[in-house]
C-alpha cells in the first residue's frame, strides 16, 4: 500500500478531496480524505496518507495495464503467417515509433470511440472491486464480421477505463471525487488513453512528467518533508506541474455512456457462468 501513497504524492493530489487515478501493471482510483472510510459491500477502504491526518480511499483493478501487455502479445504481435516462430517483434522495431505502445496507441486513436461496439472486460485475474469475485475473467463481447484487430485493442483500453469509471461512482457513493483527475503510471504516456479516460468519466483529466515515475517523486518529496526541505505536502503540487490537459468530448461521452451500462451487466450476468467454469 506504500506504493499508492507515494504515486499519490508523487500525481499532486494531496490535499482533501484530490483524486489521482494510476494505470501501470494493475490500476486504482484514490481520493484524498481526512478520516478512516469503509464500504465492506464495494471493497473499498481508506489506507493512512503520507501527511499525518490524511487519509487515501482507494479502490483497485488487478490487471489494468497488464491487459495491454496481454493485448500487445497477442493481438498486436502476429504468431503465424507473418511470422512463423514466436519471437520478440517489439524489440527490434525498426520504425520512427520509439516502441510497440506508441506505434498501437497511434492506431487506436484512429479507431472511433466504441470500438465498432466491442466490449472488453478486464479481468484477466478476477475482480476485487467492487464487486470481489476471483473467478471473473476477461471477454471481448459483441465482435461481428467487421470486427478487425484495431478495434478490439481499442476495446481493451476502452473497457480498463469503463471498470475505472466503476470504481469513481462506487467511491463518490461514500466520498466526492475530483472534478480534475490527476492521471499516472505508465498508461498515462499514453495520448490516447488520457483522452478515452477522460471521455468514459465526463472529467477533465491532467497528466504530469515522466508519469510512470510519480512513485519515485512522491518518495522524495515525502523525504523533502521529512527533512523540513518543504514546509508540508501542500507544497507537493507546486512541485509537480501539469504538463497536458485533457478535456471529455461530448459525443464520445454518449458513446462511452452506451457501453458502459452494459459493461456493468456483462458482469452481472455472466457471475454463474464464471463460477461454472472458474469456480
Amino acid at each position: 500500500m506504500a506504493a499508492t501513497v507515494e504515486r499519490g504524492v508523487g500525481a499532486g493530489a494531496v490535499a482533501p478531496g484530490d483524486t489521482h487515478i494510476y494505470c501501470g501493471t494493475s490500476g486504482w482510483v484514490s481520493t484524498v480524505v481526512e478520516k478512516s472510510i469503509v464500504d465492506a459491500s464495494a471493497m473499498i477502504a481508506a489506507i493512512v496518507g503520507a501527511d499525518q491526518g490524511k487519509f487515501n480511499y482507494f479502490a483497485e483493478l488487478e490487471t489494468a495495464g497488464k491487459c495491454l501487455e496481454w493485448v500487445k502479445d497477442h493481438l498486436a504481435l502476429d504468431e503465424i503467417n507473418i511470422y512463423l516462430k514466436k519471437e520478440d517483434v517489439a524489440a527490434s522495431f525498426e520504425t520512427e515509433y520509439t516502441s510497440l505502445y506508441d506505434y498501437m496507441t497511434e492506431i487506436i486513436d484512429k479507431v472511433p470511440a466504441g470500438a465498432g461496439g466491442v466490449i472488453f472486460t478486464p479481468w484477466l485475474h478476477g475482480n476485487r472491486c467492487p464487486v470481489e469475485d476471483p473467478n471473473a475473467r476477461g471477454m471481448f463481447f459483441n465482435l461481428s464480421l467487421e470486427t478487425g484487430k484495431s478495434d478490439m485493442i481499442r476495446a481493451v483500453i476502452e473497457g480498463v477505463c469503463y471498470h475505472l469509471r466503476w470504481f469513481m461512482e462506487a467511491e463518490d457513493k461514500k466520498v466526492k471525487s475530483s472534478e480534475t483527475i490527476r492521471f499516472v503510471g505508465g498508461g498515462a504516456l499514453s495520448y490516447a488513453t488520457s483522452q478515452i479516460l477522460s471521455d468514459v468519466l465526463g472529467k477533465k483529466v491532467e497528466t504530469v512528467d515522466k508519469p510512470q515515475n510519480v512513485g519515485a517523486v512522491g518518495a522524495a518529496v515525502t523525504i523533502a518533508v521529512g527533512l523540513g526541505l518543504i514546509d508540508g505536502f501542500k507544497d507537493a503540487k507546486k512541485l509537480i506541474p501539469v504538463v497536458k490537459t485533457y478535456t471529455p468530448n461530448a459525443a464520445n461521452k454518449a458513446v462511452y455512456d452506451r457501453q458502459y451500462a452494459v459493461f456493468k451487466e456483462l458482469y452481472k450476468v455472466n457471475k454463474k457462468n464464471f463460477a461454472a467454469l472458474n469456480g
